[in-house]
């Protein structure tokens, strides 16, 4: 799609929902950064935590449009302002953020929500911790021109998730080797979100597609080189496919699990435990930096920002289409296939959604996720869990600690959920199954199609 159409069409963000932060609007002023950009940082004071442990603190992300927060918590000033010097590491994959952390050469990091999880829980054994979270949605799932010219069209041009699920099984069950389909890392929701939509279709992950690992940046190559038939990537990745003719979009995982959780601020529990103080001021600027990304007036320079090359390092208009609300599935004729999704990139609040309601945010790290999270671990066996622990609560407080961002949120006068174990209704996920974090058995015994079946799962 060229930039005038593009321009064209942006206009749809404005008839969607508005983007809003939870907090009310502060008056800034400009500040310059050490590179010498121009940035603003609220007239509100920062909260004093105490004197700093560490002050010149290494953030890692990897080249996606949620690393926002952390990129724009740096380039405005927010970081500066709480006492923290940031360098932020652009990483390679997120193998190397979880070496990065795990070493100590990452402070903290844009991360996984399953990584500190997978990494406590799997083959690894560390002690790594979530401080808060980063942002919901984020993701899409891409198919190749091979799935299209099969007769494979994006999820909305079906009348219904059933019709496309019987059009999408039937060709992925008709080759006579199961497909490749790629994912970012076996901790992420990109993952997670990949199985529970081929499973809700009748399609098995573990025999009828092969799944692969490969870093979000090197995805849409992979593809152009035909060594895969479908991706679940964060953007710009699905944008650049579409916008290069090389893919199109299926689905937004927001319609596999509206509201999931996507990114954390990962760290290490040694980390926290030498430096308490820093570790409230890192989650207190964070805070601010989601909000900042959340003003609509934001959104375009936001994008500006994380598309240089020290960043994301890709075309600006990739990145427009999911941050300024205007995405575009794409395809290989001739059809308008520009949709308004206001909340694909929500990194603190988006007015209007259907399924978050104040003072639920983007940020806050609900224990029920945790809960899902290992769930889902146990049901594709990727952990040493044959049946779902009766510690459950005890491990994940530990791996997702709420105290910290809750006495950093009521410090900053924000209205904390009233409850950490959120039921999501069935009308969030795409088949319609409630999740009720307080029956994990209950739900894992529910799917049909997990590793290992026939199983039965059941506090240890």
């Amino acid at each position: 799609m060229d930039r005038r159409k593009f321009l064209k069409y942006s206009s749809l963000a404005a008839a969607g929902f508005a983007f809003a932060a939870c907090s009310q609007p502060v008056e800034e002023e400009a500040a310059t950064t050490e590179g010498g950009t121009e940035a603003t940082t609220s007239e509100s004071p920062a909260i004093d935590f105490g004197p700093l442990e560490k002050t010149d603190l290494t953030l890692g992300i990897i080249p996606l449009t949620d690393c926002a927060p952390l990129v724009i918590g740096m380039e405005k000033g927010i970081y500066a302002k709480y006492g923290l010097n940031v360098t932020i590491s652009k990483e390679a994959s997120w193998a190397t953020v979880r070496d990065g952390l795990i070493q100590g050469r990452l402070d903290a990091s844009h991360a996984l929500c399953g990584m500190p999880m997978l990494t406590e829980l799997g083959p690894d054994k560390a002690p790594m911790r979530s401080l808060m979270m980063l942002d919901r949605n984020g993701n899409a799932m891409t198919l190749s021109k091979q799935a299209w010219d099969a007769g494979i069209r994006p999820m909305t041009d079906y009348g219904s998730f059933d019709e496309f699920g019987t059009a999408y099984r039937e060709y992925i069950t008709g080759q006579s080797e199961p497909p490749t389909f790629a994912m970012v890392f076996p901790s992420s929701m990109h993952n997670y979100n990949t199985r529970y939509w081929m499973s809700a279709m009748g399609i098995d992950p573990e025999n009828d597609v092969k799944l692969i690992v490969i870093p979000p940046p090197q995805m849409v190559e992979n593809m152009k080189a035909g060594t895969m038939d479908g991706y679940c990537v964060g953007e710009p990745w699905n944008q650049r496919a579409v916008f290069d003719g090389v893919g199109f979009t299926a689905t937004v995982d927001r319609d596999v699990w509206k509201g999931h959780p996507e990114k954390v601020l990962g760290t290490m529990e040694a980390w926290i435990a030498e430096n308490p103080n820093t570790a409230r001021a890192l989650v207190a600027a964070t805070i601010e930096a989601c909000e900042y990304c959340d003003v609509p007036e934001n959104r375009l320079e936001v994008v500006e920002i994380i598309s240089g090359r020290p960043y994301v390092n890709a075309n600006v208009d990739y990145a427009k289409a999911s941050m300024t609300g205007t995405y575009n599935y794409g395809g290989f004729d001739d059809k308008d296939r520009i949709t308004p999704i206001p909340d694909f990139n929500l990194f603190n609040y988006v007015e209007g959604t259907d399924y978050m309601t104040p003072p639920d945010n983007a940020n806050y790290p609900y224990s029920s996720h945790g809960v899902w999270l290992l769930t889902q671990m146990i049901r594709w066996n990727q952990i040493d869990m044959k049946e779902y622990p009766a510690d459950a609560d005890e491990i994940i407080t530990k791996i997702y600690p709420y105290d910290i961002y809750e006495e950093v949120a009521k410090a900053m006068g924000k209205e904390i959920p009233s409850d950490r174990m959120k039921v999501e209704p069935g009308s969030v996920f795409i088949d319609g199954r409630e999740f009720d974090p307080s029956d994990p058995v209950g739900y894992l015994n529910g799917f049909d199609i997990r590793a290992g079946r026939p199983k039965l799962f059941a506090l240890r």
